[in-house]
C-alpha cells in the first residue's frame, strides 16, 4: 500500500467520529434535500464520516463553535501532538482542552489578545480561512487582486486578509452570489464539512489507481 492510499484510509478513519457531537450516529439524516451542500454532506454520511443529531437531523445551516472546528482539525489532519498552554477560559476540565493544546502545538490556532479562546464562540469566516491558510501553507499570488470581487472587501480584518486572499484563490472558500463574503458572518456546519474537505484534497492531492 502506497503512501497516497494510507493517507486515505487515515482521512476516513479520522473524520468518522468528527462531528459526532452528541455521540450518537445515523445512518442517514432528514434536512439536507435541496441543500446546497447535500451532495457533499451525503456522501460523507453514506461514507460514514459524518453523523446527525439524535433527532435524525444534520442541522446543516447551525453554526459550529470554535471548539468543535478545532476538534475537526485535528481528527481530519491527524494532529496528536500537544503542548502546555494557559488561557482565561479553557481548563483541564473542558472536554476540548486536549484539542486545543493539540491544535496550539500544530501552530494553526490563536488566542485573543486578552488570552482567551472563546471556544464556544461561533466561529467566523474569516477566522476559518485563516486557519486553513495556516494548514495549507500556500500564500496567494503576489498580483492577486481576488479581494476585488467582493463589495464588502472593506470589513475583512487586516490579520485575515493574507489568508482570506489564498484561501479564496485556491477555491477552499468562496464568495455568495451577491459578491460578499461576509468575513464577520458565523460559519456553518456544512460550510466547514466542506471547506476542510477542500483544504484536504489540496494538501493532499491523493490519486485512486
Amino acid at each position: 500500500m502506497n503512501v497516497r492510499s494510507r493517507v486515505i484510509i487515515v482521512f476516513s478513519v479520522a473524520l468518522g467520529v468528527v462531528l459526532s457531537l452528541t455521540g450518537i450516529a445515523f445512518a442517514s439524516v432528514s434536512d439536507i434535500r435541496g441543500h446546497w451542500a447535500e451532495q457533499q454532506i451525503n456522501d460523507w454520511v453514506n461514507r460514514g464520516l459524518v453523523t446527525g443529531y439524535p433527532d435524525g437531523r444534520f442541522r446543516p445551516d447551525q453554526n459550529i463553535t470554535r471548539a468543535e472546528f478545532i476538534t475537526l482539525v485535528n481528527k481530519a489532519f491527524g494532529f496528536h501532538e500537544k503542548i502546555k498552554f494557559s488561557f482565561d477560559d479553557v481548563s483541564s476540565a473542558n472536554w476540548f482542552y486536549n484539542e486545543v493544546a493539540a491544535a496550539m502545538a500544530a501552530g494553526y490556532i490563536r488566542g485573543y489578545v486578552d488570552n482567551t479562546m472563546r471556544p464556544d464562540q461561533p466561529i467566523t469566516r474569516q477566522e476559518v480561512a485563516a486557519i486553513t491558510y495556516r494548514l495549507l501553507n500556500r500564500p496567494a499570488a503576489v498580483d492577486s487582486n481576488v479581494l476585488g470581487n467582493f463589495v464588502d472587501a472593506a470589513s475583512i480584518s487586516s490579520w485575515s486578509k493574507p489568508g482570506v486572499v489564498a484561501i479564496v484563490e485556491k477555491k477552499v472558500m468562496k464568495g455568495y452570489s451577491d459578491q460578499t463574503f461576509r468575513p464577520q458572518v458565523f460559519t456553518s456546519r456544512a460550510e466547514a464539512v466542506v471547506s476542510l474537505e477542500r483544504a484536504f484534497w489540496l494538501k493532499y492531492p491523493v490519486v485512486i489507481n
